[in-house]
């Protein structure tokens, strides 16, 4: 099932998504189902209440908190940093913050019907992405770990430590054997770390900040790489959210 959230204040724009969604021929094979919300306090009380969506069609300007500030909990208070999110705007502009909760893109009103789509197929590409899983074995047993959980690896000499949202794991292995196995969203900014690009909050110079707060090194030598990693994911990024 591809649970779906709606959250506009005007009741119109949300029965127009939610019908362009179930109505749509590309998408009569997906098992979706969609909740409407006309506030994101509702939505938040939902979501703190242990429901899970997959993608959240989020209006910017909501009433009292607002969609900026519903996606910043979200991300920062709940922590939750796999559920997709599409803001809606009637703006044609957008702040900076908007980009530090990760949207996979940005639809203006008025509302158009391929944009929708596009954006609930892009949605279930990536989860299909992440919902595969890193197996590794720690002591006797096999751990399955998704990969959209992990947050980074870190080598320490024979030991390797898998940083996930919820736990930490502990086994032996080699870095470039596990790098291997990884999508190519993982970075390796230091022989001693790979990293989930989802999971970066902020670039810097000589650091990379995931969304713990943890500081990841970038060694002298892949400075360069890096740089041109983060350049081509944000342009591939703005072009999918502006698609």
């Amino acid at each position: 099932m591809f649970r779906i959230a709606i959250c506009d204040d005007v009741k119109e724009v949300c029965d127009e998504i939610k019908n362009i969604i179930l109505e749509n021929k590309e998408l009569q094979n997906e098992k979706i189902e969609i909740d409407i919300f006309n506030n994101g306090e509702t939505l938040i009380e939902e979501l703190r209440e242990n429901t899970q969506y997959d993608l959240i069609f989020l209006d910017i300007e909501l009433g009292e908190i607002n969609g900026v500030e519903v996606g910043h909990i979200i991300r920062d208070n709940m922590e939750d940093y796999t559920t997709k999110i599409v803001y809606i705007s009637g703006k044609n502009s957008y702040d900076r913050q908007l980009f530090d909760v990760q949207p996979i893109k940005f639809i203006s009103k008025p509302i158009e019907e391929e944009k929708v789509i596009k954006a609930v197929l892009l949605a279930i590409k990536i989860s299909d992405k992440e919902n595969k899983a890193f197996e590794f074995k720690n002591f006797k047993s096999t751990v399955k770990v998704l990969y959209s959980e992990i947050i980074y690896f870190e080598s320490d000499k024979r030991e390797i430590k898998i940083v996930c949202v919820k736990e930490t794991y502990r086994f032996y292995g080699k870095m470039e054997e596990i790098k291997k196995h990884l999508p190519e969203f993982f970075i390796q900014p230091h022989r001693s770390y790979i990293v989930n690009y989802k999971q970066i909050k902020h670039f810097k110079p000589d650091e990379l900040i995931v969304f713990t707060g943890d500081r990841i090194t970038i060694s002298r030598s892949k400075r360069r790489e890096i740089k041109e990693i983060q350049i081509k994911y944000e342009k591939k990024r703005m072009e999918d959210e502006f698609d």
